[in-house]
């Protein structure tokens, strides 16, 4: 595992004067081994399964949460999660599926 990722976990906090709610990101883990594969077109196969939208798959070392309420940040771009699975069905990595994203707010 060559590459280095950021993770970010979203929490909603309310503004104080408004009380609106109000979208922020957090590190949860930073400086994460993992191995980058990118993803090209608007649908490909992978694993015998076709992916709408998948840009990149980050295989990491297993760890519990990974879901859309996180993100990834790899060579300056954010990718929003779209889902994780583990490899071989075994709890020793995750391979997870990417979506990019272009200004990195969403």
């Amino acid at each position: 595992m060559r590459h280095r990722i950021l993770v970010q976990q979203e929490v909603e906090t309310f503004d104080t004067t408004s009380g609106q709610p109000t979208r922020t990101w957090s590190t949860l883990y930073n400086d994460e081994p993992a191995i980058y594969d990118e993803v090209r077109g608007g649908e490909n196969f992978r694993g015998g399964q076709v992916e709408a939208g998948i840009t990149a798959v980050f295989t990491v070392r297993y760890r519990e949460g990974y879901g859309p309420t996180r993100r990834i940040y790899f060579n300056t771009r954010y990718y929003n999660i779209v889902f994780a699975k583990r490899v071989r069905g075994y709890d020793r990595y995750l391979e997870i599926h990417c979506r990019a994203v272009d200004n990195g707010t969403v």
